[in-house]
């Protein structure tokens, strides 16, 4: 006999938070963690120093590579699942997000920190970063969907799926650049001008461990940058000084000074 499915409770409809946990329990029960560690225990590791010294540097190699794919894995998820919640709170009901903001503009500045043209970015690109991500074993770039997006919006999916294979049948890597240069020998989009070229050079597909790390550090510093940013908009300087004075310009003093130091960072 199967247990009693649980209801909620009468006269409540299922809310969000219901939703998103039966969301979440459905994809843990049949998705393994992909970021769960692979600890190798050392009091496993047997042998001679010089072995067991090359089983803990082949964990560390392993781990280095796997930070290095996930890196790429997760960026790849974020553009399809945030491009198309924003493509939906942008369009549907004539636009959600004027449940909170008068303008799309406005809703994705105050409540994600994000300007208009990443905002766009995100929804353009997550269509045919989804398709790609059937296509390719690995994870896609999204330089390489936003170049696709054009070819998938005017003439659909068998349409990408011959660009890429064109470009892998040339030899060539699978880049933002040859996949323009694809489409256009295919007829699918026009070709474009050096200038339009100008200032959009195609990041690389592949990162070493060291570059992963590299990029994951500074992504980190920013996501903390924009926290700080957001908590010290408004009169906030104001209110400490209106509070404590002297406090107030002792702080405010050493949010200066650190925003100078983080300044002489850019190269």
């Amino acid at each position: 006999m199967s247990p009693a499915k649980q209801l909620p409770a009468p006269g409540r409809a299922p809310g969000l938070s219901d939703v998103l946990r039966a969301r979440h329990a459905s994809a843990t029960a049949t998705t393994p963690d992909p970021f769960a560690p692979k600890v190798l225990d050392p009091a496993t590791v047997t042998g001679t120093a010089e072995e067991r010294l090359a089983a803990f540097e082949a964990a560390i190699d392993e781990a280095k590579e796997a930070a290095s794919h996930s890196l790429k894995a997760a960026r790849a998820r974020f553009v399809v699942e945030a491009g198309t919640a924003l493509r939906a709170i942008r369009d549907e009901d004539g636009g959600l997000y004027k449940v909170t903001h008068e303008t799309f503009e406005q809703y994705i500045s105050d409540r994600w920190d994000m300007d208009r043209s990443r905002a766009y970015q995100l929804i353009d690109a997550a269509p045919t970063m989804n398709l790609l991500s059937k296509i390719f074993d690995t994870a896609p770039v999204e330089s390489q969907a936003r170049a696709l997006a054009p070819v998938l919006e005017a003439h659909g999916e068998e349409a990408v799926r011959e660009v890429v294979v064109a470009v892998k049948q040339a030899g060539a890597k699978v880049t933002a650049a040859t996949i323009k240069e694809a489409a256009h020998r295919l007829h699918y989009i026009p070709a474009q001008t050096a200038e339009e070229d100008e200032g959009s050079a195609d990041l690389p597909t592949e990162h070493t461990p060291q570059e992963a790390l590299a990029i994951v550090r500074l992504e980190q510093g920013l996501a903390a940058l924009r926290v700080a940013h957001k908590a010290l908009r408004g009169t906030v300087v104001t209110d400490a000084l209106e509070a404590d004075h002297e406090r107030g310009l002792e702080l405010a003093k050493q949010v200066a000074s650190l925003a100078a130091k983080i300044g002489r960072l850019t190269p």
